[in-house]
């Protein structure tokens, strides 16, 4: 069994850590966090690991997850490398969806390369039930992907290889279906909340119609899933809801508009005529200070 180190176990690392441990892929050795106390409750999660106050204890393995925040990965890696000295027949990687493996190539000779799982660690006792059937864009040096390959598809996931140079195109895709997401949720809730409906009951009612949506899309595409009133090209329900949204909540009334524009583009993809798209597009755009 190949051993693994993990330097910053939080959600994402405990997450992988206990389900290679659990799967027997790799076995996870020495834990380094922040602090000392932080590390011992990864490996308590992960029921596995030692716990180290300092990255200078951690000791040898085959390979390194390096699974700080985006920010930290390129000193960490600096600091990994002092550490490491004679660094072949090893292999490191991150998982920050932004970064290339190229941020590691100080610790070269060692094989590098990043994986981004595509998943939502918000909680790691969740991701260990929900984490298997996600994909995992892989990215850097064969050997290494070749090896996160297997290990990733131990723990159930689809492998996605894409190129260094794409990787901040990428993760733009993510961050827009997933972070804009919860963002246009965010505003969805402040118009019911407009309208006199508390949180609660709001999201009671988004949620059928939000999942629905998103099946939707998965099964059909965006072109062939939109519905409303852009869809249909009911400029006047769109004039009405401009008009409430710009007297009770203006900077609403500006996210409305900026989303109709886009809207109409994928509307034409579909069933909207030309004409009814330019009217719509005359309506929506930001009137002339």
């Amino acid at each position: 069994m190949k051993t693994l180190n993990i330097i910053g176990a939080g959600r994402l690392g405990k997450t992988l850590g206990r389900l290679w441990q659990q799967t027997g892929f790799f076995q996870v050795q020495s834990i380094f966090n922040r602090s000392l106390e932080s590390a011992q409750a990864a490996a308590e999660f992960i029921s596995a690991g030692h716990a180290v106050a300092a990255l200078e204890l951690m000791k040898p393995a085959d390979f390194w997850l390096i699974a700080c925040s985006d920010s930290e990965i390129a000193a960490t890696a600096e600091r990994l490398a002092n550490h490491l000295g004679e660094r072949e027949n090893i292999a490191a990687f991150h998982c920050s969806g932004a970064l290339s493996s190229q941020v590691l190539e100080v610790l070269r000779p060692a094989a590098i390369a990043s994986a981004h799982p595509v998943h939502s660690f918000a909680d790691p006792l969740r991701s260990l039930d929900s984490f298997a059937g996600c994909s995992v864009a892989l990215e850097g040096e064969s050997s290494a992907t070749k090896a996160l390959a297997e290990a990733f598809t131990t723990i159930g996931c689809e492998i996605l290889n894409i190129e260094a140079q794409h990787k901040s195109l990428y993760h733009a895709g993510s961050v827009i279906a997933c972070n804009y997401l919860t963002v246009l949720i965010d505003l969805s809730l402040s118009s019911f909340a407009a309208a006199g409906i508390d949180r609660d009951s709001a999201l009671k009612l988004l949620e059928p119609i939000v999942l629905q949506t998103a099946q939707n899309n998965m099964a059909l595409g965006p072109e062939n899933s939109l519905t409303g009133p852009i869809a249909r090209g009911d400029l006047e329900t769109v004039a009405n809801q401009l008009k409430d949204l710009t007297s009770t909540a203006p900077e609403l009334a500006h996210h409305y508009r900026q989303l109709g524009l886009a809207c109409v583009e994928l509307a034409r993809r579909g069933q909207l005529s030309d004409e009814s798209a330019a009217k719509l597009i005359e309506l929506l755009s930001e009137p002339m200070r």
